[in-house]
């Protein structure tokens, strides 16, 4: 179960294509968008979409499209559980509560794995800044707690976040880290040419992200402003979200509507031929708390695919990568931004070799290696022997 579009969310892909390829039968339930099917069966994989879509903006939006998702998740899991007579549940956060759509398989006996893509209480604290809603922050770190002692077992997206959650007391033996990598089969160098770096004298940098407030394009944006005199440079950005129209005010204010592209949502398949493309990939995320505890699945894509990246200076990113791998520069500076960006494209080999480490720094995080780990997980609960 997933709070989200499928196929659109990139990790639910995954995890189900090596169930299916470990013979396992899956079903999927997540919401359902406007244009979609009810139901459909798609290369192996059923996908039950329930009459919720995604439509919130304020914390009561947020609040209700969750439970409206979760009271039908309850109806239909229960429903289908009678025919299909589920090995094991999974449920994917956000919100963690979720996992109490399955709390009458759970006392049927079918084991339920909590799979954290977030931390539920940083969320809310960064998007939710009214005094108002302050009272509730104790509520809300109450039902992770909730939610994490109903499962059989955790899964977290890196060590970080899985940290946190021994830190709340969960066992550890409860707790598996299975990274939200890029997909080696899709994000191959192999495949794709790369551009030679700035091999037409221009200097081509690219964001793709959900067009969020904590992704930080704006710093980018505004180094990208900041360089136009010095050096021949193009801001491609892939993605969509409801921070585009602040973004677009930024792009006019600032009058670099020549250098900085809006090239909106952009299929995952074609991701790989878009890095390909780039000379520098750029992941400006601000050093707010919530981001703490988050690992950029896009800086990851940009590594499988040999780019150079520049990335805010966050714990995490630092957890999983050094500064031979990444050019850090502090989060919500761009002047910091733009001299990385200038002396990067001064330094083709040496940007080069911090590409290259950066790939052998990410072997361990392959999906290959990951999805073992994941199968191994269910295949525990679900009482099977592995072969």
């Amino acid at each position: 179960m997933v709070h989200a579009s499928v196929p659109a969310d990139p990790r639910i892909r995954r995890q189900a294509d090596a169930l299916l390829a470990a013979g396992y039968e899956v079903d999927l339930f997540a919401l359902r968008d406007r244009g979609q099917a009810a139901e459909e069966l798609a290369d192996g994989l059923r996908i039950v979409r329930l009459p919720v879509r995604r439509r919130f903006g304020s914390f009561v939006g947020h609040l209700a499209e969750y439970l409206a998702f979760t009271g039908a998740a309850t109806l239909r899991l229960t429903r289908e559980h009678r025919r299909r007579r589920y090995a094991v549940v999974q449920v994917a956060s956000l919100p963690d509560f979720l996992a109490f759509a399955a709390s009458a398989l759970k006392l049927a006996g079918v084991p339920l794995i909590l799979d954290l893509h977030e931390d539920m209480p940083a969320f809310f604290e960064d998007r939710f800044h009214s005094p108002a809603l302050r009272p509730l922050r104790p509520l809300i770190g109450g039902l992770t707690r909730a939610s994490a002692a109903m499962a059989d077992a955790i899964l977290t997206v890196h060590g970080p976040l899985r940290e946190l959650s021994l830190a709340r007391g969960v066992s550890p033996d409860k707790v598996t880290v299975v990274m939200n990598s890029a997909d080696d089969r899709l994000f191959d160098p192999a495949r794709h040419a790369r551009r030679p770096f700035m091999e037409d004298g221009e200097l081509r940098l690219m964001h793709h992200s959900s067009l969020q407030r904590i992704y930080g394009l704006p710093v980018a944006i505004e180094a990208v402003a900041q360089l136009r005199d010095e050096l021949e440079s193009r801001l491609d950005v892939y993605g969509d979200g409801p921070y585009r129209p602040e973004i677009e005010e930024e792009i006019e204010r600032l009058g670099v509507g020549e250098r900085v592209a809006l090239h909106g949502r952009a299929p995952l398949e074609e991701l790989p031929g878009l890095l390909a493309g780039a000379d520098l990939a750029i992941v400006p995320s601000l050093p707010e708390p919530y981001m703490q505890y988050s690992l950029s699945t896009k800086l990851l894509e940009a590594v499988a695919m040999g780019v150079p990246v520049i990335a805010s200076d966050l714990a995490t990113f630092r957890a999983h990568f050094s500064d031979a791998a990444i050019r850090y520069v502090p989060g919500g500076d761009p002047r910091a931004l733009g001299v990385a960006i200038r002396e990067s494209a001064a330094d083709p080999s040496g940007t080069a070799r911090q590409a290259a480490e950066a790939r052998r720094q990410a072997e361990p995080y392959a999906w290959s290696i990951q999805a073992g780990r994941y199968l191994e997980v269910v295949d525990r609960l679900a009482d099977r022997p592995r072969r």
